[in-house]
């Protein structure tokens, strides 16, 4: 199995996977869809259009054996540019529990080494689990985790250097 990330030089296909994204946090987060049944990006929250604005926003497909299989959205942290931020991390159902999750982890820290920030919804354990397990494997020391609020909600922040 071939897992790689490719830059996203159009925001098409992630704009398209993003109601995906969405419907799945919408069990920790309780959004409800539009009254055409579908999922939206909100760009007062999110923001996705500066991944193709900004130099120091970073779009990445995640494929597998050249087929679409998820995203990994890296930036700056808006709050501390000294730190890289995963913004947003998706993996399709069809491909979790493969491994590839973690494998496109990789990929993502190593192409922009340094300091990063992971952030996680405090109930979604699932996340938690996944990010802890990764991060201790690739980090160069012991992450360190703390409760803090981003946009008015409390999250779980890793801080990690890769």
């Amino acid at each position: 199995m071939k897992i790689e990330l490719i830059l996203a030089e159009e925001s098409d296909i992630i704009t398209n996977l993003f109601q995906y994204y969405i419907y799945d946090m919408s069990e920790y987060v309780k959004f409800s869809p539009n009254s055409d049944g579908t999922f939206t990006v909100d760009e007062s929250t999110i923001q996705l259009n500066t991944y193709w604005t900004r130099s120091d926003h970073f779009p990445y497909l995640i494929m597998v054996d050249d087929e679409i299989a998820g995203f990994s959205l890296l930036r700056k942290f808006p709050f501390n540019k000294d730190y890289f931020d995963i913004g947003q991390f998706f993996v399709l159902r069809k491909f979790k529990n493969l491994g590839i999750g973690r494998e496109a982890f990789k990929l993502s820290v190593n192409k922009h080494p340094g300091k990063w920030i992971t952030r996680v919804l405090p109930n979604n354990d699932g996340a938690y689990i996944f990010w802890e397990k990764v991060i201790s494997e690739f980090a160069t020391d012991s992450p360190e985790v703390k409760k803090e609020s981003y946009m008015g909600k409390e999250m779980i922040y890793f801080y990690y250097n890769i």
